[in-house]
């Protein structure tokens, strides 16, 4: 860099050492090329990204991002294998132990969850991510390290609602990431690997709980599944670097190649922003859909086993079996759903919607037979509508993420994918409410078919992405290269400055200040660094600060 400052202020006048840094003349004449809104593919040697972050690395931030991510839901279902020893410690009968322990904590787990997310996401688009996410992991791991004090029911509620606040933000924060590590042809299959991967985890700390607990008490599993989880955090912090923000974006990609060491995407969250946000079509439809997922996936996860049990013939180690064949199933739906709509985006945008829709509305009928049929007649039919059931489902989740990755900006990614998890949360948390409210109307039969028709207006609502898709996408990549054209150059850096910073460094009016191309939104937030001439180093234009 020093030495193309010095050849800068030989080769011209207005850049010699003591002259202004900031030359006003045109930029140099580029030739001009059609924009993109996707990166075409690229070779390995090609795959390292802004900041110079290779494919390898990039590989192994990505496990690790992942690894923190499931090991920290480890702490999810802990207190599950053993509901009744806990009671027991706190002196609560079967009907306390459901209410108190099954009840209140559960949901008040997912409550603190949902504004955490939002919390987290807001942040994620400001500061640090990497350092984010370890702040969750010592949220969520503190506290169950703390639990094996516990003596209280007050105590274990507390405690239980930070790891809630903790699980509720870290998701946000991990898919943030991955969207400044993966364009947008990569981004559903990666997704659902880090989507598994906390579903593992989950099912990890439970069988965890469930074979530790009654051996060494309901206590040590809390602590044995956070020490792993602190560990890699801290590993995680000091060995993976920040990805840049906006580093695979196609509209950006021309300003990273030119400027290696001198452009820096600083767009930040605002209120305004996050208005915009709301009513970009692809954002709405995502979220919304959201919220009729809470009662089939309420009478899922809280209601089904102990259903196919009393009601349906099943002993409950049957009944086990089947909600554990239905688990595989979204297993399959994540991972074979994530790869499968990615290649169908790849080729035609729309079609991932479709995909995703069709599913989620055709997976209505397998759950609907676990209702409505005689599943203690058929178990080789039972278990596959089961597996059908979760394979269907399963495929939401890693493309309605990366849908919402690829219609919103480096900067707003984090809050977006946080009003979808906390509407999420919120489900998880209200569902089983809704669906106990219409068993008390229609009994278990009447309402289980009602929330197993929520998936209905879910798909439908996803189908609905398939006009708006590819027409968000290509609109936000437009919004990025209109930010870049409030941008100009300065000859003896390549870099890009402001025309505010531009008339700082140099001392003339604003009006001398060549622009490149257009006029950009004076609210813009962009911060680019600029190489001072006489000494080749990089500096910070602030308001305020004067060239040297």
């Amino acid at each position: 860099m020093e030495g193309q400052a010095e050849a800068a202020s030989e080769g011209d006048p207005d850049t010699r050492r003591g002259s202004p840094a900031v030359a006003t003349a045109p930029a140099p004449p580029r030739t001009a090329a059609a924009p993109v809104d996707v990166l075409p593919p690229r070779t390995e040697e090609e795959r390292t990204l802004p900041g110079g972050i290779t494919a390898r690395e990039r590989l192994y931030m990505v496990t690790l991002f992942t690894a923190t991510a499931s090991l920290l839901y480890a702490d999810q279902n802990l207190m599950a294998p053993n509901l009744s020893s806990i009671a027991a410690d706190f002196n609560f009968d079967d009907k306390q132990r459901d209410r108190m322990l099954g009840g209140f904590i559960a949901a008040a787990f997912y409550m603190v969850g949902a504004p955490a997310a939002l919390l987290f996401g807001w942040l994620s688009d400001k500061v640090s991510r990497k350092r984010l996410l370890f702040a969750a992991v010592m949220l969520g791991e503190g506290p169950c390290i703390l639990t094996i004090f516990v003596h209280h029911y007050w105590e274990l509620l507390i405690l239980r609602l930070l790891t809630g606040i903790a699980l509720g933000g870290a998701l946000p924060v991990v898919f943030s990431l991955l969207g400044d590590l993966y364009d947008p042809s990569r981004r559903a299959g990666v997704s659902s690997i880090v989507q598994l991967s906390t579903g593992i985890g989950l099912a990890m700390g439970q069988g965890i709980a469930g074979f530790v607990g009654p051996a060494l008490g309901w206590r040590w599993p809390f602590v044995i599944v956070s020490l792993p989880a602190i560990a890699v955090s801290f590993l995680m912090l000091f060995t993976c670097r920040e990805p840049l923000r906006g580093g695979t974006e196609a509209a950006l990609q021309e300003q990273f190649q030119e400027h290696p060491e001198g452009f820096v995407y600083r767009e930040v969250m605002t209120w305004r922003k996050l208005g915009h946000l709301l009513v970009i079509p692809t954002n709405a439809l995502v979220i919304m859909q959201g919220l009729f997922g809470c009662l089939p996936w309420g009478m899922i996860l809280v209601f089904l086993n102990d259903f196919l049990a009393q009601n349906k013939g099943l002993s409950v180690q049957q009944s086990t079996f089947v909600l554990l064949v239905l688990g595989v199933g979204g297993g399959i739906g994540v991972v074979g759903g994530g790869w499968l709509g990615q290649w169908l985006y790849n080729r035609w945008k729309w079609s991932m919607s479709l995909f995703i829709g069709s599913a989620t509305v055709v997976g209505t009928l397998p759950l609907a037979y676990l209702v409505n049929a005689d599943v203690a007649a058929h178990p080789p039919l039972t278990l596959f509508m089961a597996l059908m059931a979760g394979l269907l489902s399963g495929t939401v989740g890693p493309n309605m993420r990366a849908m919402i990755l690829n219609v919103n900006e480096p900067e707003t990614r984090g809050t977006a994918l946080a009003l979808q998890t906390m509407l999420d949360d919120l489900g998880k948390g209200l569902g089983p409410v809704f669906v106990a409210a219409f068993i008390e109307k229609l009994g278990r039969v009447g309402a289980f078919n009602i929330s197993t028709a929520g998936w209905i207006p879910c798909g439908l609502l996803l189908l609905g992405t398939s006009v708006s898709l590819a027409r968000d996408e290509k609109a936000m990549q437009q919004r990025l290269r209109h930010v870049l054209g409030s941008y100009s150059y300065t000859f003896s850096s390549s870099t890009l400055l402001s025309d505010s910073e531009q008339q700082r460094a140099s001392g003339q009016p604003a009006e001398h200040c060549t622009r490149v191309a257009g006029t950009g939104d004076s609210s813009s937030s962009h911060r680019l660094s600029a190489p001072d001439v006489r000494g080749g180093t990089s500096m910070q234009h602030r308001p305020g600060a004067k060239a040297p």
